[in-house]
């Protein structure tokens, strides 16, 4: 989600083995309903970062010094040209300020305050209630930056997810009615989609099964996967502010938008009580190298929630390596039972089949891409209604994503001999043949 930019740091307290805290905070600014998320001040001088519900852009808070008893906090305000210039290290060496806060805490744990414009008199009442509390990982920056980076880390481990304990902040920032779409149906089953509207981009949620098997574990999967996008657009919106990443050479590289996600394209493409899958595709760019183009195919177990191993399906799809133990050897039992600790590819069963039976024929496109040598790399699946596969080619790098393309449909039941035993759990319909 965050693309790191070297900062100011003007307190980086990172000593090994401290478990600092950060607070949540809901409340009102002047009426507003914000959502505030400090350091404790037990662990050192006070940072954090605060949001306005309805557009859920971030905002930097710097410590500040203030009376005794009282926290103060400056609030910065965005980047423009020549408001947060660099020295020879791409460092930032000053931002512009917004407004200053001042802050009193209860006994309670509730804060009062105000909320101070720069270079004005007039202040605006702070009212904020402790809504949660998170221990920062080891190594966190005590910076405004570091409460995003340390949050992010969550979508890239298998083992947490985003919730009220990890990361409270976020859970309440994206606390937001969602506008709903029409109820649509995939093979007897319903779903509709739901915008946020500060994002903009449509997802899917599960209304009913055909069955009428419960479906509130695919719904908190397609959540998390939606709250996933949705940070990463309003992540991008907050890297206007220097806190956050933006500098002056940055202005024109994306910073301060969706990025892009506010047209992302998702599809449901297969729905059943046992697999769901869809597609996101468009192109995203926030002070990248070079945008993200990406056509990324999802699939999950709908009963649990979790992501489907595809060697449940095909019996020659292999574990690669252990993504918690790069240098352990791979057992493809104990992999199965674990799928999201490890990577996983086509095996050369499957790569010969698709090589021997694909539909594409371009000579030229051949010539150009390299076809078969991408088939043997970048080989994917995807489902469609009808317990169809399409082979086609994912994940291929930025230079070649113009050479992926469907290389081949076929019913599952027209091909026994790729099938792993335990491909009809999946698909149901195989175990009618």
């Amino acid at each position: 989600m965050r693309i790191s930019v070297s900062v100011l740091a003007l307190l980086a307290l990172t000593t090994p083995g401290f478990a600092a805290e950060a607070i949540t905070y809901k409340g009102t600014l002047n009426g507003a309903p914000i959502v505030v998320e400090l350091t404790d001040p037990a662990d050192g001088p006070v940072v954090g970062r605060y949001s306005y519900i309805e557009h859920g852009v971030d905002i930097p808070l710097q410590a500040a010094e203030g009376a005794t008893g009282q926290i103060a906090l400056t609030e910065e305000a965005p980047c423009a040209p020549g408001l947060c210039p660099v020295d020879d290290d791409y460092n930032v060496t000053a931002w512009p300020v917004a407004a200053t806060w001042t802050l009193s805490i209860a006994v309670d744990g509730s804060i009062t305050g105000t909320w101070q414009p720069q270079g004005k008199s007039k202040t605006l009442a702070i009212d904020l209630q402790k809504a949660g509390q998170r221990t920062l990982p080891d190594g966190t920056e005590h910076t405004p930056n570091g409460l995003p980076d340390s949050a992010d880390a969550l979508f890239y481990s298998a083992d947490a997810e985003l919730s009220e304990q990890t990361d409270p902040y976020d859970v309440i920032k994206l606390a937001i009615p969602l506008s709903e779409g029409p109820l649509e149906t995939l093979d007897g089953s319903h779903f509709r989609y739901v915008t946020d509207p500060r994002t903009k981009f449509a997802f899917p949620r599960l209304v009913d099964l055909v069955d009428g098997s419960d479906v509130s574990a695919a719904n908190l999967a397609l959540t998390s996967a939606h709250a996933g996008i949705s940070l990463g657009a309003l992540d991008c919106l907050s890297q206007i502010y220097a806190g956050f990443g933006g500098r002056d050479d940055m202005l024109d590289m994306g910073i301060g938008t969706l990025a892009g996600y506010d047209d992302e394209t998702v599809i449901m493409t297969y729905l059943s009580p046992t697999l769901t899958t869809w597609t996101e595709s468009g192109s995203t760019w926030c002070a990248g190298a070079y945008p993200n183009n990406h056509d990324n195919v999802f699939m999950i177990d709908t009963g649990t929630g979790e992501p489907l191993a595809l060697a449940r399906v095909f019996k020659d799809w292999v574990a690669v390596s252990n993504t918690t133990d790069y240098t352990a050897p791979v057992d493809q039992a104990t992999a199965l039972a674990a799928p999201q600790d490890y990577t996983w590819q086509a095996g050369q069963t499957l790569i010969d089949y698709v090589i021997a039976h694909k539909t594409t024929d371009d000579a030229a496109s051949e010539d150009d891409c390299g076809i078969n040598d991408l088939i043997a790399s970048n080989l994917g699946v995807r489902f469609l209604p009808g317990d169809k596969v399409v082979f086609d080619l994912e994940g291929l790098p930025h230079a070649i994503l113009a050479c992926g393309e469907d290389l081949l449909t076929v019913k599952l039941a027209d091909i026994p001999e790729l099938l792993a035993p335990t491909a009809a759990e999946v698909f149901p319909s195989l175990a009618k043949k």
